[in-house]
């Protein structure tokens, strides 16, 4: 158990979070310039969907408002990050179960895992990382697989459904990973 975060202690932390994901996504492109992408190409892929990425977080911010205390907080369950990457990767690998493209889709699978996760952990390495580490305390968050599902939610009301997701498969696709551009169109996002 560890001490419930209060509030204005999130709302610091939070500031830096947004700014150091295309950061961290720079400092890992070797993971996916191995797929033949132009990684200036590609990047651009991700900062045409800034704004859709920035609606989601602030979305999940809304549904997640009460995880903080906002008076003298208890404690709440100590989280680890890696049973909500495990939990987000499932979904992943659901939906393109039900996509019928898990097979197809599992070289870019790999690659994207490591991706995903190189900028998660420079993320936790940035000013908004080290910021919740200095803090020493947790969020009252619901289970990782209702976490994902909200967060799934949240993504789909801010442009990452099927037509949103195509596009940015089909705009990496574009970007040099050919074998990807027949898969764009195949993927559903439910």
């Amino acid at each position: 158990m560890v001490r419930q975060c209060g509030c204005g202690e999130v709302e610091g932390c939070l500031g830096g979070a947004h700014a150091g994901f295309l950061q961290c996504a720079d400092q890992c492109q070797n993971h996916v310039a191995a797929m033949g992408a132009s990684y200036p190409a590609l990047r651009q892929c991700m900062v045409q969907k800034e704004a859709a990425i920035g609606a989601v977080a602030n979305c999940q911010k809304g549904r997640l408002a009460n995880s903080c205390s906002r008076g003298g907080g208890g404690m709440v369950q100590k989280r680890y990050p890696e049973t909500l990457k495990l939990a987000a990767f499932t979904e992943v690998n659901q939906i393109l179960q039900r996509s019928g493209i898990q097979a197809e889709a599992k070289a870019f699978i790999s690659v994207g895992k490591k991706f995903a996760t190189c900028v998660m952990k420079c993320m936790d390495r940035g000013s908004a990382g080290a910021c919740f580490k200095k803090l020493g305390c947790g969020l009252d968050l619901p289970p990782d697989s209702v976490l994902v599902q909200s967060t799934k939610q949240c993504a789909i009301s801010s442009g990452f459904n099927t037509a949103g997701v195509r596009q940015l498969c089909n705009c990496v696709a574009g970007s040099g990973v050919r074998n990807l551009a027949p898969l764009c169109n195949r993927i559903v996002i439910s």
